[in-house]
């Protein structure tokens, strides 16, 4: 596959948010895609005009695992209306899940309609579900139901989900906060959980980062640099037996094919250029900081953020904050949950300027707004984005062509960082 610096560069003049739906061994079961198109709210009812947009990023959020089986699912919103009219047919049934909302009674058209997509091979899901508030047809042909954990007594919670709990039926719990929720879903026999728990640090007093883990930080201090950097990058990595092997099994892989034998790691990184190499490391080395049991989201959401405030902030007058700082900052921006470990202790390893420190350690400075910027984008907080964009005088098309471009370019690293062992 070609790599990621040349990942397709996407002009999607639409706003969306994607939520990660997990397992429950932390595997990213798939994306809820929160959307919408101008400036008006809207998760479901698509236009025939959205529906290509749709398209587009339906196939930013899945990913393939090979012989034709996704590996996640895009979770999209219709509304009765747009399913009965075929809008659905835009999106690959194998890796789409449909969301629809509970009805008391739902007509026969209707449920036609959702067999038939049922039969295509989509996924149903139907939306915080009342057990004794649904038509049972339209229960049965669901193949996840979602229930919220907000507002809900532990006894109408666990009522719930032993009522809907049926072989081949899964549960998703929305608004899975912290750990403790989590085990509590858990332990109700719920498969899927949505909520930010996958973002908070479990912090343990007196804990240290292993020093494996610190010299893996290096290589990112030492990326920090510049090209001017890169014989003291060559020497980084050739102190690392890992990422040295998995840096020259991956220049003779598909995606790169070099045409000659590579003498030392110095060589590897010529042959690459400055820009490939930082782009591999990235997914790379986050992942290999990540320790067993987290969620690989957290990587992947990394470097998300950091291409979009790097994209988002090009172009901006000189004199401000810079792409290359931001990109930084949102690069680790979640070290303190992959680590478990307080970010001002993480920061001190890092060469970043004291003002990104402070922002990264929940400090309200120049920065801050920017990272609050990335994180409307994951919560759907539209109000709020409208608000920042505005504040920062970013223009919005851009904000949100610069975040689907983010999207597919995280996605392209993720794929090519998997291709090696």
């Amino acid at each position: 596959m070609p790599l990621a610096e040349s990942a397709p560069t996407l002009y999607v003049d639409t706003f969306f948010a994607r939520q990660p739906v997990f397992r429950a061994d932390t595997s990213v079961f798939g994306y809820e895609l929160l959307y919408r198109s101008g400036s008006e709210d809207d998760t479901g009812d698509y236009s025939d005009e959205d529906a290509a947009s749709l398209l587009v990023l339906s196939s930013a959020l899945a990913s393939p695992a090979g012989a034709g089986k996704p590996d996640r699912k895009a979770i999209v919103h219709f509304s009765e209306r747009s399913l009965l009219t075929d809008l659905h047919a835009a999106l690959p049934p194998e890796s789409t899940a449909l969301i629809i909302k509970p009805r008391r009674h739902a007509g026969e058209g209707y449920l036609q309609t959702l067999r038939k997509a049922r039969s295509r091979g989509f996924t149903l899901m139907l939306d915080s579900l009342e057990p004794d508030a649904c038509d049972p047809a339209l229960l049965e042909l669901a193949r996840v139901v979602c229930l919220d954990l907000a507002g809900q007594t532990p006894q109408r919670l666990a009522d719930a989900a032993r009522a809907l709990k049926t072989p081949g039926r899964q549960l998703l719990a929305r608004g899975v906060e912290d750990d403790q929720g989590l085990r509590r879903a858990k332990d109700l026999g719920f498969d899927l959980f949505q909520g930010f728990f996958f973002a908070r640090p479990v912090i343990v007093p007196g804990r240290k980062l292993p020093t494996g883990r610190l010299a893996r930080l290096s290589i990112h201090k030492t990326l920090g640099k510049g090209e001017d950097a890169l014989e003291e990058l060559a020497r980084v990595i050739e102190s690392d037996v890992s990422v040295s092997y998995r840096l020259l099994t991956f220049i003779n892989s598909a995606s790169f094919s070099a045409r000659q034998k590579v003498s030392s790691i110095r060589h590897a990184l010529n042959l690459l250029g400055w820009r490939k190499v930082r782009g591999w490391l990235l997914m790379v080395v986050l992942s290999e900081l990540l320790p067993k049991g987290k969620p690989s989201e957290l990587p992947y959401l990394s470097t998300i953020r950091a291409r979009f405030l790097e994209r988002a902030s090009s172009g901006l007058a000189p004199g401000g904050v810079t792409p290359d700082t931001l990109f930084l900052m949102g690069l680790f921006s979640l070290l303190e949950p992959m680590l478990d470990t307080p970010m001002p202790e993480l920061v001190d390893q890092l060469p970043l300027d004291d003002a990104v420190k402070d922002a990264l350690s929940g400090k309200h400075n120049g920065f801050t707004p920017w990272l609050h910027l990335a994180r409307c984008f994951e919560t759907g907080d539209w109000s709020r984005l409208d608000e920042l964009t505005t504040r920062l005088s970013l223009d919005p098309v851009k904000v949100a062509s610069s975040y689907c471009e983010a999207l597919v370019w995280a996605k392209a690293l993720e794929e090519q960082a998997s291709e090696t062992p």
